[in-house]
């Protein structure tokens, strides 16, 4: 079993399962959302895989006072109501393509 197949295993798939929205019930093609920024890398690694089906990230985050966790620095983030920029996100949400 490869590095990929491990990650998709232990972290993707129960964290897929924990946010996953009810297809009934929304009219979206949103696959999952309100997953926390950690994760985000393991995804992507998961969906950079040639069979993957493709899908798309959109971020989710608040305007106001974003701590770095790498440099520990704080700064004021405004946005537009409908945008969010990866690094002032704090989830994301899975749509396929």
């Amino acid at each position: 079993m490869n590095r990929r197949q491990r990650v998709f295993n232990k972290i993707v798939n129960s964290v897929l399962i924990k946010h996953m929205l009810d297809p009934w019930k929304s009219d979206s093609r949103c696959i999952a959302a309100g997953i926390p920024m950690k994760y985000l890398k393991y995804f992507k690694e998961v969906s950079a895989h040639k069979n993957a089906k493709p899908i798309r990230y959109r971020y989710r985050g608040k305007s106001g006072v974003k701590k770095n966790l790498t440099t520990g620095n704080t700064s004021y983030y405004q946005r537009p109501q409908s945008f969010c920029h990866m690094d002032g996100a704090d989830t994301f949400a899975v749509y396929h393509k």
